[in-house]
């Protein structure tokens, strides 16, 4: 069987909306580069390994086009940030112009100009260098409309103020808040999705650092410690209680119980002995084993798993495949539009210049930027990030979409819709034994374990904590646990030990002789209702 090639991933900056994303690439589409994946939320750019080029050469095409090789470097306030922090001192002036009498100095044409000038810079800037170089990639994207549309009013509002000098009729033409209040919106919402996304992705980080442990290795009788990255197929790894597992493996030697619960959901910790596979990134709550690793690296589950919730994010659903369509023609018919509503008003309708510009400058100024291009991806990004920092895995925006028609779900009961806190619903003791000493016993023999189900029965019957002399006690994991009191050897353990179909949680044995029965029921977490009956709505 033929195996597929790795995929290699770059960070890229830069990126604003879903045609930035589409420029790059059909760029490297271009360049013989396979199975590429750009997400303009992340700003990750993923491909197949199997191209006769090298990382740098492919880090070299991306530059080529305007756009910068993410350092990963972690810096307290960002480029964005900064721009419209600058930006936003020097947009509300211009906004409070508005609410001000005629001759409030707020007017001055000229001050309007000064205080609109380094807001258009940071646009040209931030925009500008973006705008140009998607139309040398020959796919028009957000930031073009951005830039054409305040520079549209900005430009408009200059020629308005050099034609009718400080008269009445110039503040008619000047809409020099129009063009700062554009870019710094879209500052705002090119930041608030950047701190979306970093707190999106941070559910990823959270699942990497799972497996980034460190644990013993037995090489020749003698321990050393290891990091996850140095574990090796078949190293044998020495993992004790509390201990994290580090990889994927089997058990050799020794017996445990594990929490599986990020996993499975399931919050009673699983009995695991010699041959049963142990999954990395979940924790041994009690016992010491040895392990031999089975998959290492990417091939253990974990790391699947972070692959699935990073390709998950790229997973388009329809209606995202549809908004991209969409905004790929969007830029250039809104220019068109915006072209032909100058020359209809102006030639057509005979409407003066000025008026006829003015409206073609508004077609411009309210189609930036296409909510539908921006929303959508990052909704979906944002949606699948926080679900897997909840424990829900979804496999992409297509799965996303295929919920709203789900008719079934089914619940893993314990520890799922429950808390996974037992007690005791009902007891039966034969009659002719003491309930007061037989509760005794089972206290008494529990306490040597540490099964949630064990602690469980230790809470309900602390009052019957009378100490006996228990001698051998010895614990069959997931089954049963037996001692010897006073010549007599007892067992408590699921119906496993009786081969009769007693509906029964638990028995207690005297000498193989059934002496009680144990129901047990789990406690429903409080906010289950409220789920359920979500659900039915």
């Amino acid at each position: 069987m033929k195996k597929s090639p790795s995929r290699i991933s770059i960070k890229v900056n830069g990126m604003t909306c879903v045609n930035c994303a589409k420029g790059i690439e059909k760029k490297l589409q271009a360049n013989r580069l396979t199975n590429v994946s750009v997400n303009f939320s992340t700003g990750e750019v993923i491909y197949d390994s199997n191209t006769n080029k090298s990382l740098e050469e492919v880090q070299k095409i991306i530059t080529s086009i305007g756009y910068t090789i993410d350092s990963r470097k972690k810096l307290l306030i960002t480029k964005v940030e900064i721009y419209f922090y600058i930006s936003l001192i020097f947009t509300l002036p211009l906004l409070l112009h508005m609410f001000v009498g005629e001759y409030h100095f707020l007017r001055d044409p000229i001050l309007q100009f000064f205080l609109c000038l380094p807001v258009y810079c940071i646009g040209v800037l931030y925009f500008g260098k973006s705008a140009f170089n998607s139309l040398s990639s020959r796919i028009a994207n957000m930031d073009l409309l951005i830039f054409i549309g305040s520079s549209a009013a900005y430009f408009y509002s200059i020629y308005g103020w050099i034609l009718y000098k400080n008269s009445h009729i110039a503040h008619k033409y000047l809409f020099f808040e129009t063009s700062a209040t554009i870019i710094t919106l879209v500052l705002l919402g090119n930041l608030l999705e950047k701190k979306a996304v970093k707190k999106t992705t941070s559910s990823i980080n959270d699942l990497s650092k799972r497996q980034n442990v460190k644990t013993k290795k037995e090489i020749n009788g003698k321990l050393i410690e290891i990091s996850f990255k140095e574990i090796k197929k078949d190293d044998i790894l020495i993992i004790n209680s509390g201990d994290k597992i580090p990889t994927d493996g089997i058990i050799i030697s020794g017996k445990c119980f594990v929490d599986e619960s990020m996993f499975t959901g399931e919050s009673i910790p699983n009995s695991k002995a010699i041959n049963d596979t142990l999954i990395g990134g979940t924790i041994i709550v009690e016992g010491s084993i040895k392990l031999k690793a089975t998959k290492t690296g990417k091939d253990t589950l974990l790391s699947k798993i972070i692959e699935l919730v990073k390709d998950s994010q790229n997973n388009k659903p329809k209606i995202q495949k549809l908004g991209d369509k969409i905004s790929e023609y969007f830029v250039p018919s809104v220019i068109l539009i915006a072209i032909l509503t100058f020359i209809f008003t102006f030639y057509y309708f005979k409407i003066p210049f000025e008026e006829s510009l003015l409206r073609s400058i508004a077609v411009l100024v309210i189609s930036c930027p296409c909510a539908m291009g921006l929303a959508t991806p990052t909704a979906v990004m944002v949606g699948v990030g926080l679900a897997a920092k909840k424990g829900i895995l979804i496999k992409g925006g297509r799965t996303l979409e295929k919920l709203a028609s789900v008719k079934h779900l089914v619940f893993d009961k314990t520890g799922t819709l429950t808390t996974g806190e037992f007690k005791i619903s009902k007891i039966e003791i034969k009659e002719n034994h003491d309930e007061k000493v037989v509760k005794n016993i089972i206290y008494n023999i529990e306490k040597f374990s540490s099964h949630p189900i064990a602690k469980s029965l230790c809470r309900e019957l602390k009052n019957f904590d009378e100490d006996l002399k228990v001698k051998e006690v010895q614990e069959n994991k997931g089954v049963s646990i037996s001692a010897k009191i006073d010549n007599d050897i007892y067992t408590i353990g699921s119906k496993k030990l009786n081969k009769s179909k007693i509906e029964y949680d638990l028995l207690v044995l005297k000498n193989n002789q059934l002496i009680a029965k144990i129901n047990i029921t789990d406690k429903i977490k409080e906010d289950t209702k409220f789920i359920l009956k979500k659900l039915e709505n």
